[in-house]
């Protein structure tokens, strides 16, 4: 009966050894693919993150059309501006001389035409007679 169970354990054995090697070659011929689903999952995120990226950075160039855009219509209004007061600064310069003038004649600064023509007649008719000149003075002298 022991040799009837050795017998029978060495098969066993046997048997268990040659499906362990088939197995080994089975497991030599079979290609093993890794799963790399959370990988792929990984590199797509960080693709789509690298894309929104770059698209953001693509939006630039329309912050720089804003700014070449307000910087010429700052420029039109400068020279809308300059031409205005081309145009306005001559007509506010003579109103500026007029009324300039106005408070020197109220303040008796300058003389009015009339005065300087009447001064001019007086001077003159003064000169061709003399005594009327001496007259005057005495005259002006009393009165003040």
């Amino acid at each position: 009966m022991e040799d009837y169970i050795n017998n029978k354990l060495t098969k066993d054995i046997q048997d268990a050894i040659t499906e362990l090697e088939y197995k080994i070659v089975e497991l030599k011929t079979i290609n093993i693919e890794p799963d790399l689903s959370h990988l792929n999952s990984f590199y797509m995120e960080r693709t789509e993150e690298n894309i929104k990226r770059i698209n953001s950075r693509l939006k630039v160039p329309n912050l720089n059309l804003y700014i070449w855009l307000s910087s010429f219509i700052m420029l039109i209004i400068s020279f809308g501006v300059f031409f205005f007061l081309y145009f306005k600064g001559p007509e506010t310069k003579i109103e500026n001389q007029k009324e300039y003038k106005e408070q020197l004649l109220k303040d008796n600064v300058i003389m009015s035409k009339e005065n300087a023509e009447l001064l001019k007649d007086m001077d003159l008719w003064f000169k061709s007679d003399p005594e009327s000149t001496a007259k005057f003075i005495h005259w002006r002298h009393d009165h003040r």
